[in-house]
């Protein structure tokens, strides 16, 4: 129904795709269920931002991926407000939030700015998944000095596979792929992200496939084509010296889903693929988790918490 470009647009590895498997794939009768979002200890607006805090401490905020919200980030939540002020953010046209005016990436930034001046955040820890990742390294970019570090789990500077293109070209293909997102109803968009969801490129447990899928088809589609069409022709690779602060890249890795792509990578050499998008960041770590796909607090959440456990600790 989509072109290959969007299926790959909405994960964050392009050259490692698996094909999609067949749309009727049956669920198991006793689905898995997602973690839950904790309640929030308050909720507010930053902007086009809708922040939700939760705990105690040292300030961390979550950035969310392409069509999804804090949800996603349930189980780590639970696992970092004992210790921790986490701030969940949902961004524009996601999970059910209203459209904001063009360019997101500017907006959303100053906003963040913005939201740590009002609610006086001293210096906290970015975790972005995705596109999220991409907007944290953006913001290491901008205001180093104002950060802690930055995590990004499978989020990148420039979309993979799209590094040799020139602005011109990346800005040709956001627009091609946001074209066939925009105007879609909310039943097309769900049927889009189930079949996605379902692929190699979602989670490894199908029982969450469409639980996954549900929650993404909440978010607008106009406003999905617009974050899509500004992370395709986005690439700021040329900024990456100015994070002066650490930067953690996660990336995910499965091996089977490579069986039947050209581009056979091991492990290592996925990560060594993310450490050439990445280069010229002057404290950049890289670790791989696995198994697992893009929603890997999804496939490997206590391994995901042992990896930002340790992180946040060695950056106190």
């Amino acid at each position: 129904m989509k072109s290959s470009l969007y299926r790959a647009a909405i994960g964050s590895l392009a050259l490692l795709l698996a094909a999609p498997l067949a749309a009727s794939m049956p669920l198991a009768a006793a689905a898995a269920s997602l973690p839950a979002l904790p309640a929030a200890d308050a909720q507010f607006d930053a902007g086009s931002l809708h922040v939700s805090r939760f705990g105690h401490g040292d300030a961390v905020v979550l950035l969310p991926g392409l069509a999804t919200g804090p949800w996603e980030w349930s189980g780590l939540i639970r696992h970092l407000a004992p210790s921790h002020t986490v701030y969940a953010v949902a961004l524009p046209g996601f999970d059910g939030r209203p459209v904001a005016t063009a360019p997101l990436f500017a907006r959303t930034t100053a906003d963040f700015w913005a939201m740590l001046d009002a609610q006086k955040i001293a210096r906290p820890v970015v975790i972005g998944h995705s596109l999220g990742g991409t907007l944290a390294i953006l913001l290491g970019e901008q205001h180093p000095e104002r950060l802690r570090a930055i995590v990004s789990l499978d989020g990148l500077p420039v979309f993979p596979g799209m590094e040799s293109l020139t602005a011109e070209q990346r800005a040709g293909a956001g627009q091609q792929a946001s074209a066939q997102i925009a105007g879609q109803s909310h039943d097309q968009l769900l049927a889009f992200e189930k079949q996605y969801m379902r692929s190699a490129g979602g989670v490894l447990d199908p029982q969450l496939s469409d639980q996954i899928a549900e929650l993404e088809a909440n978010s607008d589609a106009n406003g999905t084509a617009q974050w899509l069409r500004e992370d395709l022709g986005s690439d700021t690779r040329a900024d990456l010296g100015k994070i002066t602060v650490p930067l953690l890249e996660i990336v995910p890795y499965n091996a089977p889903d490579l069986a039947n792509s050209p581009a056979k990578y091991t492990e290592d050499q996925k990560a060594g693929y993310y450490r050439t998008l990445l280069n010229g960041a002057p404290k950049l770590q890289v670790v791989t988790i696995s198994p697992a796909r893009h929603f890997a607090m999804f496939d490997q959440p206590e391994k995901l918490n042992a990896i930002v456990d340790a992180f946040l600790n060695q950056n106190r």
